[in-house]
C-alpha cells in the first residue's frame, strides 16, 4: 500500500509541475524537458456546431493559454480538413473556395504541422496544391506521392511566391529546448489511409512507409511519435511495431478515443474540434524514457474566441452567406418544422439506418423518372455532424449535404446489388455505410429483401443511388465504377442502363440531392 501511494505521489508531481517555474529557476541543464502537443483532427467547420461545442477561434485560444505556460507546445492537426464544407462548396471572388477558408483560419490559429488525409485529395490537382501553396503550416505524409502530368512519382511541394519550392517530407525533426537548457531532436512521422484515389496521388502501404520513416529517425532524434490519418485499427498494430514511440495522434476515425498498447498511447479526438487532445510529454535525457499524459478537453462556450483567428472565421461566414445567396440557395429560409430533433452525427449515420437516412432516400425515390424499386445512399454524404432540432433552413439542408451531387437512376443485376449492400453494411462506422430504401434484411439477418421479397441475383433492379457511388471511390465498391457507353449501355457489364438528368434543366431535381431534400420536405 506504501508502494503504491508513494508512486502517486511520484506521477502526481511529475505531472503538477509548472514548466515555466522549473524551467527559470534551475540555472544549468536538468537533462529533463517537457513538450506539449495540441491535437485536432478531422476538422470540416470553422464556426461553433449548434450545441455550441467546437469552433476554431476556441481552440486558438487554448493554444494561446498552453503556450503561456509551456513555449515548447505544437499545435497538429491528424488530417482531413480541406473538404468537405459548406463553404468549400461555394464561390468566391470567381472560384470554388475548396477549402481556401480552412487554410486561412488555420494559418491565423498558429498550426504546426498536419498529415495529409484522404479529403486532402476530394478537388483537382490545382485547387490541392493552392491550399498548399497558401499554408504558412508543414504538410508531411510518409505513403503518399505526386504523380505529375508527365507520369513522375515524387514528394508534394509547396510553391512559395518567390518561385522557390519547399518539399513535404515524410517527416519533420525538430530541436526542443527549455529555458534551463535541455535540449532534445523531436522526429514526427506521418501516414495516411489509401482511399481519395485521384490520378495525381499515388500511395504505398502506411504501416510499411511508417516503419521506413521511424528507423530513418532513430540515429536523427531523441523522440519519435507519430501523426497518422489512419483506420484504429491499423493506429493499434503500428503502435505494437513500434514500442518506442510514446504517442501517436490519429485521425479519420472521427470519434474521440483513446487506446494503450505497452507505453504507447493512441489518441483521437472527436471531429470538428468537439474535443482536442492536449498530450504532455515528459522526456529524461539522462535514462531515455518518455513519459505522457492526454487530457481530452471539451471545446464549448468556457472558452473565449481568440480575436484574430474569430475575425478570419468571421470574414469567412460572411462570404459563405452572400455565396449561398448567389447559388440559389436562402440561407434563413424556412424548409420545415421538425417534430423531433434529427440525428445527423457521424456516430449515428455511420453506424445504422436512422430516420435521415431514410429521408434523404426517400426524397430520392420521389424526384425519379423510372419507378425505381429501391435506393441507397451512403453515410459519408452527410457530413453535418450535428444534432439538428426546430426549424430546418435551407443553410441546415446544405449544410448536411455538402457535397450536393446528383443523383443516378440505373438498371443493374441483381447480383451485383446484393455485391453493394454487403459492401455498406462491411462499411459500418465508415462513409461507405449505406442507408436504404424499400430493402430490409429478412428476421434472421441472413438475406436481403427488396419491397420485401428476396433480392435474386439473376433478377435485374431499378434502383436510384448518388452518381458519386458510380465513381467506385466509395471504400469497398470500387466494383461499381461506371461510365456511360457510346451507344447506350455502360463499362459496367452489370450496370445495363443509366439515366442521368441533363445538368441544362433545372426542374430536373435529381441535378442536385439536396434540392430534392428540400421539396421532399416541404411537400410532406
Amino acid at each position: 500500500m506504501k508502494k503504491h501511494l508513494l508512486l502517486a505521489a511520484l506521477l502526481c508531481a511529475f505531472f503538477s509541475c509548472d514548466p515555466a517555474r522549473r524551467t527559470t529557476t534551475s540555472g544549468s541543464d536538468d537533462g529533463q524537458i517537457e513538450i506539449v502537443f495540441l491535437q485536432i483532427n478531422d476538422v470540416y467547420e470553422i464556426s461553433p456546431l449548434s450545441d455550441n461545442s467546437g469552433g476554431l477561434a476556441r481552440v486558438a485560444a487554448l493554444r494561446k493559454s498552453l503556450l503561456e505556460k509551456n513555449p515548447n507546445t505544437f499545435t497538429v492537426l491528424a488530417g482531413d480538413f480541406i473538404s468537405p464544407s459548406v463553404i468549400g462548396t461555394l464561390k468566391f471572388e470567381g472560384k470554388r473556395i475548396r477549402g481556401r477558408q480552412m487554410v486561412d483560419v488555420l494559418n491565423t490559429l498558429g498550426l504546426n504541422w498536419t498529415v495529409f488525409g484522404n479529403h486532402e485529395f476530394d478537388y483537382d490537382y490545382e485547387d490541392m496544391q493552392a491550399r498548399l501553396n497558401e499554408s504558412k503550416f508543414t504538410w508531411f505524409a510518409a505513403n503518399a506521392r505526386h504523380v505529375t502530368a508527365t507520369g513522375a512519382t515524387q514528394p508534394f511541394v509547396k510553391k512559395r511566391p518567390d518561385g522557390t519550392e519547399e518539399k513535404c517530407p515524410d517527416y519533420v525533426i525538430a530541436e526542443v529546448k527549455d529555458a534551463d537548457g535541455t535540449s532534445v531532436k523531436l522526429g514526427v512521422f506521418g501516414v495516411l489511409v489509401t482511399t481519395g484515389q485521384k490520378p495525381f496521388v499515388t500511395y504505398t502501404e502506411p504501416l510499411a512507409e511508417a516503419k521506413r520513416a521511424h528507423a530513418e529517425l532513430l540515429g536523427k532524434t531523441d523522440i519519435r511519435i507519430g501523426l497518422t490519418h489512419l483506420d484504429v485499427a491499423d493506429d493499434l498494430k503500428l503502435a505494437a511495431m513500434l514500442p518506442d514511440v510514446p504517442l501517436i495522434m490519429g485521425g479519420h476515425d472521427h470519434d474521440n478515443m483513446f487506446h494503450k498498447v505497452g507505453r504507447t498511447h493512441v489518441a483521437k479526438a472527436d471531429a470538428n474540434a468537439r474535443t482536442v487532445y492536449v498530450h504532455t510529454l515528459r522526456h529524461n535525457k539522462k535514462t531515455g524514457v518518455t513519459m505522457v499524459k492526454s487530457e481530452l478537453r471539451r471545446i464549448d462556450g468556457s472558452l473565449q474566441p481568440e480575436p484574430a483567428t474569430a475575425a478570419v472565421v468571421d470574414k469567412w461566414e460572411k462570404i459563405k452567406s452572400e455565396s449561398l445567396s448567389s447559388a440559389g440557395f436562402d440561407a434563413t429560409k424556412k424548409v420545415t418544422d421538425l417534430k423531433e430533433p434529427l440525428d445527423c452525427r457521424e456516430a449515428a449515420v455511420r453506424h445504422s439506418q436512422v430516420p435521415v437516412g431514410q429521408m434523404i432516400v426517400n426524397a430520392m425515390l420521389s424526384v425519379a423518372k423510372n419507378k425505381p424499386e429501391c435506393g441507397v445512399l451512403n453515410g459519408g454524404s452527410i457530413r453535418v455532424d450535428d444534432v439538428l432540432s426546430g426549424t430546418l433552413t435551407e443553410l441546415d439542408i446544405v449544410r448536411m449535404l455538402p457535397f450536393g451531387g446528383s443523383i443516378a437512376e440505373v438498371e443493374m443485376r441483381g447480383s451485383l446489388l446484393q455485391r453493394t449492400l454487403d459492401a455498406g453494411l462491411a462499411n459500418k462506422g465508415k462513409g461507405g455505410y449505406l442507408h436504404l430504401g424499400k430493402i430490409s434484411r429478412d428476421d434472421a439477418g441472413k438475406r436481403w429483401l427488396v419491397g420485401g421479397v428476396a433480392l435474386d441475383p439473376k433478377k435485374v433492379y431499378r434502383v436510384i443511388l448518388p452518381e458519386f457511388l458510380l465513381t467506385g471511390n466509395e471504400t469497398g465498391m470500387d466494383f461499381l465504377k461506371t461510365e456511360p457507353a457510346a451507344g447506350g449501355g455502360t463499362s459496367n457489364p452489370d450496370v445495363l442502363q443509366w439515366s442521368k438528368p441533363d445538368p441544362k434543366d433545372k426542374n430536373d431535381l435529381r441535378n442536385d440531392v439536396r434540392l430534392a431534400l428540400i421539396q421532399y420536405l416541404r411537400k410532406n
